[in-house]
């Protein structure tokens, strides 16, 4: 079934690579942006681009002490524009943006953080000065043919100790995903406390900023490797709805890294990028997915020991809890009832799906019949953090 599928490509403009002209014309323009929605009709900026502020920009709550998007209209501005007349050892990407001191705008090499499909379209976009670099977030629409039949399903969990876990069934192939970024949170956290008791305030916007960037590049990481499994396996993804997650109440210290960590940016990011590879994904309820055990289903006779171990006493499973959680919300996916036996799923599923992005009412995932698994299972790190 054939879909429209949208994203933003955040692409840095490689700005010490651009002749002192070019830069000058940018900030030139950037500049003149700022000072026109602010009233000054007489602000030289490019025609187009004062239509595009008309359009996007409510200059009746604008803040004194902030530096608004520059909108491009998608008419005005070209991305990959005369590719083999430049250096493709520096970028396979470059970017034509209009301004009013060069005719016909100029030329700059950017470097995007995800792939800018040839066949996609490249809409109406806009230009961010962020830390002292400049990137364009450009939004790329495409009509893509959504699969309607996997050989499989992958399980996503979003968690505390781990931003995402996944198990791929029917392999039961587990990859845990973001160690880093609980890194990169705690030693932030930490930052910004110093920062705030010395007043720092003006660098706590910067460490803010730096903070967002590096979080954001892992999160794409996380959820490019997601898609490029579900693609490899020919596998449905399955989400947890998130509601379950933030509603609970783990004590001060817990909430706020439970809160902490980016859930829902990561289930954005590992819809569209899925949207784009023609992947159904399925959210699902995470209740009970947590305590039932994947192999048995037994929910009673089950104990979690902190955030990492979960205990069957009913057949002795020993696993990971994030795993576990995981298995069982691949086990939603199927349709079925994660109460019952991993083994009793079947070998013919037809999920109804209520798919992110997607129009499609049903997929048929196909799995072979036995699922049985040992008590205990090998557990993979994955290398992208």
């Amino acid at each position: 079934m054939e879909q429209t599928a949208e994203k933003t490509v955040v692409a840095k403009i490689l700005t010490d690579e651009l002749t002192q002209s070019k830069l000058d014309a940018i900030n030139h323009e950037y500049e003149a942006f700022q000072r026109y929605i602010r009233g000054d009709e007489d602000a030289d900026l490019y025609s187009a681009t004062k239509q595009c502020a008309d359009a996007y920009v409510d200059t009746d709550n604008l803040r004194d002490d902030h530096d608004y998007p520059w909108f491009i209209l998608n008419d005005v501005f070209n991305v990959g524009v005369d590719v083999e007349q430049h250096d493709t050892d520096l970028t396979d990407w470059w970017l034509k943006i209009p301004v009013s001191q060069v005719w016909g705008g100029v030329n700059v090499p950017i470097q995007p953080h995800d792939e800018i499909p040839d066949e996609a379209d490249v809409k109406d976009s806009k230009i961010i000065h962020e830390d002292g670099s400049y990137y364009a977030h450009l939004t790329v629409r495409q009509e893509v043919e959504v699969s309607e039949e996997y050989d499989g399903v992958i399980g996503v969990d979003f968690g505390i100790r781990w931003v995402a876990t996944s198990v791929a069934l029917p392999s039961r192939n587990t990859e845990f995903y973001g160690r880093e970024i609980r890194r990169i949170r705690r030693h932030h956290h930490d930052l910004r406390t110093r920062l705030q008791e010395k007043g720092a305030y003006d660098t706590l916007q910067s460490v803010r900023v730096k903070e967002s960037r590096r979080v954001n590049d892992r999160l794409h990481k996380i959820s490019r490797a997601i898609v490029e499994e579900a693609k490899e396996r020919r596998a449905l993804i399955v989400v947890g709805n998130l509601e379950g997650i933030q509603n609970q109440d783990l004590g001060a210290e817990m909430n706020r890294r439970l809160h902490s960590m980016p859930h829902q940016r990561l289930k954005n990011y590992i819809e569209y990028k899925a949207a784009f590879a023609g992947i159904a994904v399925k959210s699902v309820s995470e209740y009970m997915t947590s305590q039932t055990c994947w192999r048995c289903g037994e929910q009673e006779a089950t104990t979690r020991r902190g955030q990492g171990q979960h205990l069957c006493d009913e057949c002795g499973l020993d696993d990971n809890a994030d795993k576990n959680g995981a298995t069982n919300i691949a086990k939603k996916g199927l349709g079925k009832d994660i109460a019952s036996p991993l083994s009793s799923l079947g070998a013919v599923c037809e999920p109804a799906l209520e798919p992110s992005g997607a129009d499609q009412a049903s997929a048929t995932v196909r799995l072979r019949a036995d699922l049985e698994a040992p008590a205990s299972t090998k557990r993979v790190v994955k290398q992208t953090k």
